[in-house]
């Protein structure tokens, strides 16, 4: 079973991973890796708040389980953006993932920004 450490873990490491070959012959790869990134820091975020992450093929329970997750906590009101930043990142996914056009430089740093600011979130929620 995944644990919140784990996923935080390999958020990090896909983070690391789009770094690493982000350039401008790669930058679907990169983004990709990026919103891998975040889809697995929002696991930890689930996982740690309440030992449950989204299951099934639908990111977009991933959205929803972030918005459970943070209910009636300290994080709620950040979570309210944090939210349609996850959205807005698992919504790129299919353009960096299946269609086969090049994102521009521009949208990958973003999306790389995006999951940066992310994973930074959800190590201070587990953080405490």
């Amino acid at each position: 079973m995944a644990t919140w450490a784990g996923r935080l873990k390999d958020a990090r490491n896909f983070l690391e991973v789009a770094e690493a070959v982000n350039d401008q012959e790669h930058g679907n790869q990169a983004a990709s890796n990026a919103i891998l990134a975040a889809i697995a820091a929002n696991d930890a975020i689930c996982l740690f708040l309440i030992q449950q992450q989204p299951s099934g093929t639908s990111h977009t329970e991933a959205v929803r389980l972030l918005e459970e997750a943070c209910r009636g906590t300290r994080w709620e009101e950040e979570a309210a953006r944090k939210v349609r930043q996850l959205a807005d990142l698992i919504h790129q996914k299919n353009a960096a993932q299946y269609r086969g056009e090049a994102l521009s430089p521009q949208v990958v740093a973003r999306i790389m920004l995006q999951a940066e600011r992310f994973i930074e979130w959800a190590a201070q929620i587990v953080q405490g």
